[in-house]
Parts: structure tokens; sequence; C-alpha cells
């Protein structure tokens, strides 16, 4: 029987715990809080079912919150219970779901308790000792980086205990040496008992039967004096193979009569899991017994209702127009019947017509996917050597602005192949909205900053009008709301020279935990026609196509208009020709507690300065060249390979901070040297590199074991963002 780690003191304490390490990471949020210790006394009082409901919808509640440590917690809580039931396949289940989002929100504790918990299961549940060993193994590392002797103690003490059941008793011996300083330590009554336990068998299988006589004796007067009903059994137990072997059978024979009283009184306080399991299946069953009553009752009452329904239709149609129906019911059924032949030929051609649009979209989409990857390929190299000049101060200011009109260029050019990517993913149905916490002001600051050169070259000034009680965090689909923006601004800029442009932020109104605002973009340009109002929120239109003044393919407010439609809202427009235009949308969002986030820049403030290496896997050379130097700019040294095999056999070989996988490459592609990497290596951060649309391939990059994704081509800030957000400390 292991030791298990989940007391309700640990499960009371559980955000405290963690909180008072860790403040700013894991806020409280009292109703998640009420459902964990809710759950957590029914669990104490054995009443596992109740307990169960309470953390599957803490469970739930924290998918809604969409925060990994409070969906670790709720999955442990789940574990436990179904481990106190003695169903060790659905523990290992959710051990196992409550470990993945432990890692996932960083939390060291978390991590250790699921491990031992694991452990538990590998050793009581399966008695597979090695990989209990390993479990409680990955738990004393994590003990040791908390700094907390109280939470190390536990994995400790259940190494030293599997190294004696397995009979590998040189092993146990240090593991027993630390566990025994840690109890003194700790002053733990229950520690003290099992290290005495453990010490009188370590001693017994070198047949030091007095000395094991003495740590019994002292293990079963604590148990005793605490009524650890558990730990007397197996002690009086172990002490009765003691005096057996010494061949004293009468105190043999007394100690097994005290072992089996105090299994029996353990048996009557098992028993209550049994009746819970009972339970369980019993309130199962009747569920299903009521389900099949109320589905019998209803077929029953349909098929009433029909039949009354069809007996009078009969009845009424017989008695006024017998012969009138049966002739019509004759000259029908022939029509009827010509009919359903003309419909099942109509309904073939009708398939085979949807079948091949369907085929053609599919085309379409692969090959407008497969093109653009094939462009992003080489604006990488573009666009990427260009930035790399222009940060070279050696370059002459002449040439500085050629080069700035070159990655003007091949930015436009980047956006035009988005749009175009974006348009037809629209149209395919395959745009998922994703909301996270998000500060308006500052995403709304970054968008109007990035449109700072192109204002500077027409002589426009950016102006941003935001109200001061706007809330910090809101739940937001910051990337799509993003998308919008920037394609309202662009079209603000593109028909404007020497004027302004405003981006403003307005409330409407709050409710509770609810904000409507209002976004206007607005400038003093051009301005658009009256009969050309509702054109331009068409495909490739633009209002002064004509007379070819103006750049782009004029998808950009077809975007615009489709992607808020999907968000539940509608762009307006207010315009007079030459007086300019505005353009403006209302969205609803939920207000978060959790405050404003900080950037990733914020939170890494200063982590280059150190020295860390990275390997890049990329096959094409002029992509080389660039993310070398661009990693030479943010201060990192890398090493590179010109495929998966090569930097699969460099992981092996050599240690790296953190690995950039292309996707694409020959011999063995990204993805499957990352899977191959992830056999041996948990936790080196490795990052996708892709000319694809992010959408396309994000999902199966984090499956195979990716910390992360980002598209091509780079540029310095993203790439330094992303490397500080995954890399190790």
């Amino acid at each position: 029987m292991r030791k298990i780690f989940l007391f309700t003191y640990f499960i009371l304490s559980i955000p405290y715990l963690v909180y008072s390490q860790q403040e700013s990471k894991f806020p409280v949020n009292d109703s998640f809080q009420y459902l964990i210790d809710t759950a957590n006394n029914l669990t104490f009082e054995y009443k596992i079912k109740e307990s169960l409901e309470y953390a599957i919808k803490a469970a739930n509640y924290a998918h809604e919150l969409d925060n990994d440590h409070y969906k670790s917690e709720a999955y442990y809580l789940m574990a436990y219970n179904y481990e106190t039931l003695v169903d060790y396949k659905n523990a290992e289940q959710y051990f196992k779901k409550s470990l993945k989002y432990a890692e996932e929100a960083n939390d060291s504790l978390l991590i250790l308790w699921n491990n031992n918990g694991l452990g538990n299961v590998h050793s009581d549940g399966y008695k597979d000792l090695e990989a209990s060993l390993v479990f409680y193994s990955k738990a004393t590392e994590f003990g040791k980086l908390l700094n907390d002797s109280q939470e190390y103690m536990t994995p400790v003490i259940n190494l030293a205990w599997t190294y004696i059941d397995a009979k590998q008793f040189d092993k146990a011996i240090p593991y027993l040496e630390e566990a025994n300083k840690l109890v003194v330590e700790n002053r733990d009554i229950e520690g003290y008992c099992e290290v005495y336990y453990l010490k009188g068998r370590l001693a017994l299988s070198q047949n030091q039967y007095a000395e094991a006589e003495e740590y019994f004796k002292e293990s079963i007067e604590i148990a005793e004096k605490h009524n650890m009903l558990l730990e007397l059994s197996y002690l009086y137990e172990a002490r009765a193979e003691m005096f057996e072997k010494k061949g004293n059978l009468t105190e043999a024979y007394n100690d097994i009569k005290r072992f089996q009283e105090y299994k029996d009184k353990v048996y009557n306080k098992e028993k209550l899991k049994q009746i819970e399991i009972a339970r369980v299946s019993f309130n199962v069953d009747e569920y299903k017994r009521e389900l099949e009553v109320t589905k019998t009752e209803k077929e029953y009452q349909t098929k009433m209702a029909k039949n009354n329904r069809t007996i009078n239709i009969i009845s009424v149609a017989g008695l006024i127009f017998l012969l009138a129906t049966a002739f019509f019911l004759y000259i029908g059924y022939r029509s009827k019947k010509k009919l359903n032949h003309v419909l099942k030929d109509k309904n073939k051609q009708l398939i085979e017509a949807k079948a091949q649009a369907e085929k053609l979209t599919q085309v379409k989409s692969q090959f407008i996917s497969t093109v653009s990857h094939e462009l992003r390929t080489p604006l990488y190299g573009v666009v990427g050597i260009t930035s790399l000049l222009l940060e070279d101060k050696d370059v002459l200011e002449k040439h500085k602005q050629l080069l700035g009109s070159l990655k003007f260029s091949g930015d436009y050019l980047l956006n035009l192949i988005n749009n175009v990517l974006q348009i037809s993913k629209i149209e395919s149905n395959k745009v998922r909205l994703a909301k996270t916490p998000t500060n308006l002001f500052k995403l709304s600051q970054n968008l109007l900053n990035s449109f700072e050169y192109q204002a500077k070259s027409k002589d426009n000034e950016l102006i941003l009008d935001v109200p001061n009680d706007l809330p910090d965090a809101l739940n937001v689909d910051s990337l799509r709301l993003s998308e919008i923006l920037i394609n309202l601004i662009g079209n603000a800029s593109k028909f404007t020279e020497k004027g302004r442009i405003w981006l403003r932020i307005k409330i409407l109104n709050k409710e509770n935990n609810t904000i409507y605002i209002r976004y206007e973009v607005e400038d003093s340009g051009v301005g658009i026609p009256d009969d050309k109002k509702d054109f331009v929120f068409e495909k490739f239109s633009q209002v002064d196509r004509e007379s070819n003044k103006v750049e782009g393919t004029g998808l950009g407010l077809s975007i615009v208009k489709n992607l808020l439609e999907m968000m539940d809202s509608k762009v307006h427009l207010e315009s007079n020709e030459g007086r300019g235009a505005k353009f403006y949308f209302d969205l609803k969002f939920e207000i978060l507690e959790e405050g404003e986030e900080h950037s990733v820049n914020e939170r890494n403030n200063g982590t280059t300065n150190v020295y860390r290496r990275i390997l890049v896997a990329e096959d094409n050379k002029i992509n080389q060249i660039v993310t070398k130097n661009l990693l030479s700019l943010i201060g990192y040294d890398c090493v590179i390979v010109e495929n998966g095999f090569n930097a699969l056999q460099m992981v092996k070989k050599e240690d790296f901070d953190l690995i950039l996988m292309d996707l694409n490459m020959p011999y063995l592609n990204g993805s499957e040297a990352t899977k191959r990497i992830r056999e041996f290596d948990k936790t080196t951060p490795i990052i996708a590199l892709t000319a694809a649309e992010l959408g396309e391939v994000q999902e199966e990059c984090l499956a195979i074991g990716m910390n992360d994704i980002i598209n091509k081509p780079l540029n310095k800030n993203d790439l330094r963002d992303i490397i500080a957000k995954n890399l190790l400390p």
C-alpha cells in the first residue's frame, strides 16, 4: 500500500500553496475554489459520487475560463476519486490529463502531485514497480525544484518503499536516509511511522532481528497512539514475519492475530468504498431504465397521435368524397410514380454536381494554399535580407531608402497573399473564432504603430482615441479583430494623403461582466460617392480602379464584412465625396477579472543576455542565411542543419536550449523529426517554421509535441518574442 499524496489539508490549501509562491501567475477564482473545496470535503466523507459531480463541474468551469492551472486541479481531484474507488484505469487517465495541463501551466507542485499519483497507480493498481519508480523519480525532481521539504518528503519515502518491495535494498538505503532527515525536519507523525517501518524491513532483510524489532516497536507505538489502522495492519504483518524467521512462533501467531484484527477494521472502513461503487452503478442503471421508459412512452404517444390523425382523415374523406377520392388517388398515384422517376434522375445529377463542385472547391483551396506557400518561401529571403540590410549601420542612406522601398513592396506582396488566402478560407468555412484575454488599448496601439512607415511616406497623422475607463482584459478573438482593423486602417491610408487617420474606441454600454464597444476608423481622404457605398464591400472592387491610381486586390473590405458577420456584427459606412470616410462596427465582449496581460517582451526582459544555443533545421540556403543573421541580431548563437534527419542526430549528440524546425524538408520532414526527438527528449522547446497558413498546421504541430509555431517570412521582433516565450529559464 503506497502513501496517498492527496490529503484533505493539501487539497483545501491547493490555491494558497500555489498562489503564495506564484501569486501573479495563478489568481484565485472564488467560484472555482468553491467547487474544489466542496468536492474535496465530500471525498473526505467517502461521498465519492457527489465529489465526482463537483469535480466535473470544476473541470467544465476551468475549460470555460480556459485556465490550464484550474483544469489541472479539477482533473487531479477526479483522478484521486477514481483511485479511492480502486478504479485504476480511470485514475491513470485523469492523472495524465491533469499532468498535461500542469505542464502547460508550468505548475511544478501539480506536476509533482500527478507524478506521485501515477506512481501509486502503477504500484498499487498494476503492480508494475519499474514504472512506479520512474514516476516517483520525476516527482522527487520537482520536489527539489520547489524547495519545499514537506512536498519533497512523500515521493522520497515512496521511492525507498518501492525499492524495498522490489528487494533492491542497496538502492533503497540513500532514499531512506534522506526520508529520515525530512521527517525529522517536518515533524511528520505519519512520516515517522513509515520511516521506522521501512527501517525495520531493511534490518529484517539483513537478518538484524534485534534492530528490526526495535524499529517495528517504535512504529507500532506511533500508529496505536494516533489510531492509524492501515499502518497497524501492515506493521503487525511485517513483525509476524520477523518472529517467524527467528523461530518465535508464539509471538508470530499473536502478531498475525493482531494483523487480522486491524485488517478487518480497515475492511470495515473500506466497505464504504464498495457501497459507493454500488451507488454509482445503481444510479447509472436507474438512469438507463428511466430513459428507456421515457423513450417507450414517447414512441407510443407518437404512434397513437399518428393513428388518430390518419383515422380522422380517412373517415371524413371516405364519408364525403369516397368515389372522387378513389379516382384522384389513382390519377395521383400515376403522376407520383412518374414524378418519382424524374426526381430520382434529378437527385442523381444533383449529387454528381455537388461532388464535382466540392472537388473543385477543394482543388481551388489546395491550389491557393500551395501557391501562397511557394510565394512565401522566396519572400522570406526578400523581406529577411532586406530587413538585415536595413539593420546594417554601414549601408548608405540612399541605399537605405531603396531598401525601404523594397521591403515595403515585399510586405505589400505578403499582405496581398494573405488576403487572397483569407477570403478563400472564409468561403470554405475554415475560419474559426478563438477568444483569449486581450488588452484592447495595447492591441490598437500596436496596430496603429505598424502603419507608421506608410503614414510618414504619405505625410499622414495617425491618432488613437481610447476612453480611460476601458477595462484592461477582455475576452476577444484578437487575431480576427486585428485582421479587421488592419484592413480598415490600410484602406484609410490608401485613400488619404497629407491628412489624418483616427482609430477610436467608444464604450456604448456596460452590463455586469459584459461591455458593448464601438470601433471607428475615420480618415480625411477622398471619400466615397453615394452610388459606390455598397459596391466597396464586394470582392475585387475598388472605387477608383478606373483611374488606376490605387493598388490592391479589392479584398480588404470584403474580408472585413465577412469576419464581422461571423462575430455577429455588421460594418457601417459614413462618407461624403471629398470629405473623407468613417467605417464603424459594434462588438460585445466579456470583461475578465485577471487584469491586464503583460507582453512577452515585458515578461522576458533581459533574457537574451544569457548565452543560449539554438538548433535551426532549414533546407533552403537563403532562409538559412536570413535566420542565422536574425538570431545573431537578437543575441543567440545557432547551429544549422539541412534536414530533419540531421537535426535528430544533432539533438542526440549535443545539448540545445531550443530548436527551430522547418516543417517541409527532404529525407525527414519536421513533423517526423519532432516525433522521434520527443521519444527521448521531452523538454527542449521545439518551434515550427512554416510558410503555410498557421490554422492549417497548428493543431497537428502541437499534437506531435511541438511547443509553438511561427509563420514565414520571419521578422526580428516576432522571432525574438516567440523564442523568449518558449525558452526554458
